[in-house]
């Protein structure tokens, strides 16, 4: 058998219906899927018994309840028979072709590991890792630490190898543990980037969700840091995996929504515990390689400035893009889009600048220095996203005009250029990457512009950019469906409809 799909399940209740569509679904000829219940109680226990009734591919695992997925996913890695097994939480769904893709991957690259591309639905995926694909990835060099969920294909021998399994029982970062050691025991780790693999769903209510016990949180990750250590010695390499988790689980979840709006006695006591582990594992170096939005962070929780550090996070509740279609033209059958993205407050108040120093809504007890925005990297992307199911294309882009905070530039679209750009309706998302800040967001505006060849682009009712792909050999169909640019020619056709002989006169003039 090639593939083994293991999905921990507890009381889903009808959230699994897409998951099992998807895995049932798969167009990869010899695979089977276990469902490792968890002690459901609530009926999903009896649908999975049916689901296995009715398909001969599944499988199900019943277990007392454990409190976490560790425990399911392992009894599922026991029981699996597949070559490979892949990881799928019971939220989150498949594309048809990933599991064949995945494999045919690791095959090919002989392969411990495959990290199918990611679609994050009410999550955010790093997009560097899946700008294009690597039969043969770098953990640092391709930044492969930024997703350590287990949403990935791995070799079952591998696994049994290296005794590699998830901590079990409510605990906490039990998939970093076991990816991170997966990694650094891999011999070869392929991406997989030109194909939506995993649609990864955000549940309200889910176990990642739910506000942890901050000493368990922060002594699991340091058994996180416990496994760099071992793999990693000290130097540049260990500190920029150091400086990964202290951007993401120390200074990032400080600002977390979840955080902000929780008791005030609980957000004393993650930052208490936070603060007892910066001081512990992490040296004041590490913070020089920080962007500017974490780096005032950090130096207000190395200060000991809660009230300032609580102060700063409030005005950043919001923060978003200002985005703007700067204009539309054609290059033979591509269209160019010119846009303007601009980081902007949740009241629309531009971010300030002086003197190449970033200006906070609230003064700060920092150096002057910790606020330099002038060498801050930044990056500016614009992607079309197929709104089918919220697969991205990233779209090759010209920056023309570069801020700290702000940023423009040109992009291209060209139906042509792959296979990635399916027949549909796809929408224009800018992403701004500046200072620590990652937002995206609709484009916003564009005049009314022709259609040509196989784009036809227009403005949503709401005012934001799209654009109607049709399919080759399909140049001179009219988009259905369409609103915005093109709407007055739609109202024009149904007048015509009404007028007595008209159809019949068009015909004969289109003949």
């Amino acid at each position: 058998m090639k593939v083994s799909v293991v999905v921990p399940v507890y009381n889903t209740g009808d959230d699994l219906s897409r998951c099992v569509e998807s895995v049932l679904g798969q167009t990869l000829d010899d695979y089977e899927v276990i469902f490792a219940d968890d002690g459901s109680d609530d009926g999903t226990e009896k649908r999975l018994d049916e689901l296995a009734a009715e398909h001969d591919r599944v499988r199900v695992v019943h277990l007392p309840p454990s409190g976490g997925p560790g425990g399911p996913r392992n009894a599922g890695i026991d029981t699996a028979r597949g070559d490979y097994v892949y990881f799928l939480d019971d939220d989150d769904w498949l594309g048809p072709e990933a599991l064949e893709r995945m494999h045919a991957m690791a095959v090919r690259n002989d392969s411990d590991i495959v990290i199918g591309k990611m679609v994050g639905h009410g999550r955010t995926v790093p997009r560097a890792m899946f700008r294009r694909s690597r039969d043969r990835a770098d953990v640092l060099g391709d930044a492969l630490y930024g997703i350590l969920t287990p949403h990935k294909l791995f070799r079952r021998s591998f696994l049994d190898a290296h005794r590699l399994r998830f901590p079990e029982g409510p605990v906490r970062l039990e998939d970093h543990r076991f990816v991170l050691k997966a990694y650094f025991r891999a011999g070869v780790i392929s991406v997989l980037a030109d194909y939506p693999c995993c649609h990864w769903v955000r549940r309200p209510g889910s176990y990642s969700r739910t506000l942890p016990d901050p000493v368990h949180y922060y002594g699991a990750l340091r058994e996180v840091l416990d496994i760099v250590d071992e793999h990693v010695v000290p130097g540049p390499d260990r500190a920029r995996y150091y400086a990964h988790w202290y951007r993401g689980k120390i200074l990032k979840r400080l600002g977390e929504k979840s955080l902000l709006d929780a008791p005030p006695d609980y957000r004393r006591a993650v930052y208490d515990e936070a603060r007892r582990l910066v001081t512990e594992r992490f040296g004041e170096g590490v913070d020089r390689s920080l962007p500017l939005r974490m780096r005032v962070r950090a130096a207000l929780l190395r200060a000991d400035a809660y009230d300032d550090l609580c102060a700063l996070l409030e005005t950043e509740r919001g923060v978003t893009l200002a985005t703007a279609v700067d204009g539309l033209r054609w290059d033979g059958t591509r269209l160019v889009v010119r846009f303007t993205a601009r980081l902007v407050h949740a009241d629309g108040t531009p971010f300030a600048v002086r003197d190449g120093r970033w200006r906070p809504h609230v003064p700060l007890p920092v150096p002057a220095e910790v606020l330099d925005a002038a060498a801050e990297g930044r990056r500016l992307d614009l992607y079309v996203r197929r709104r089918a199911d919220s697969a991205d294309h990233l779209l090759p882009v010209t920056v023309t005009s570069s801020e700290p905070f702000a940023m423009s530039g040109e992009a291209v679209v060209d139906p042509d250029a792959g296979p990635e750009l399916t027949p549909g309706v796809w929408d224009f998302v800018a992403r701004l990457d500046t200072g620590g800040w990652t937002v995206e967001r609709r484009l916003e505006g564009g005049e009314k512009t022709d259609r040509r060849g196989r784009l036809a682009p227009y403005r949503t009712e709401k005012g934001r950019l799209s654009v109607r792909v049709r399919a080759a050999g399909d140049e001179a169909a009219e988009p259905r469906g369409r609103k915005g640019a093109g709407s007055q020619g739609t109202l024009l056709r149904r007048a015509i409809k009404r007028i007595p002989g008209a159809r019949q006169a068009v015909r004969r003039l289109r003949a």
